[in-house]
């Protein structure tokens, strides 16, 4: 979902899927249609207010770069999201409030976060080509798995917790089993 607007030749767009906004502004730098592009990043929470209708709840901001995966716990309570900046955040959805900072895909983007269904860990695939675990109760790293051959895209539970998938640009889909 686009909307053009902006002043002096550049371009605003609103860009929002699934609850989450980015807004991106590119400005024509040359006549030879050289683009820079300087994003800003916001996460907003919505609100359904009818079937066709969503009301703005809060926006949460504190990544320094591009918001990838966004993640609710199975209680609704928190959000997880990974991000470009190499960061996951854990937040309170109640309030907005950052609550903890994960740390340790090294220098690499973290592209995907997901739940376990009991709510207690977080898994999240980046480009350092793991998987990783975290209790998120304290946001202790449990364990890193290994295997893929290239950056990890997608990561995602079954619904019994005993099984996690993970899809990467290698063209394979691993199945781990979860202790």
């Amino acid at each position: 979902h686009q909307h053009p607007a902006g002043p002096e030749g550049g371009e605003e767009f609103d860009l929002s899927c699934g609850g989450v906004s980015i807004i991106r502004k590119e400005t024509m730098k040359t006549k030879s249609n050289l683009l820079t592009v300087l994003p800003f990043v916001l996460m907003a929470i919505f609100t359904r207010t009818s079937a066709q209708e969503f009301e703005l709840h809060q926006t949460l901001t504190g990544h320094g770069n591009l918001v990838l995966s966004v993640a609710f716990s199975p209680d609704g309570t928190t959000l997880a999201s990974g991000s470009y900046d190499k960061t996951i955040k854990l937040w309170n959805v109640s309030d907005g409030r950052l609550m903890k900072t994960l740390t340790g895909h090294g220098y690499s983007s973290v592209r995907s976060v997901a739940f376990s269904p009991d709510g207690t860990t977080l898994a999240s695939g980046s480009d350092d080509k793991t998987i990783k675990l975290w209790r998120v109760s304290d946001g202790r790293l449990m364990k890193t798995l290994t295997g893929h051959g290239n950056y990890v895209w997608s990561v995602a539970f079954s619904p019994d917790g005993k099984t996690l998938a993970s899809g990467s640009s290698d063209h394979t889909i691993k199945l781990w089993g979860v202790e």
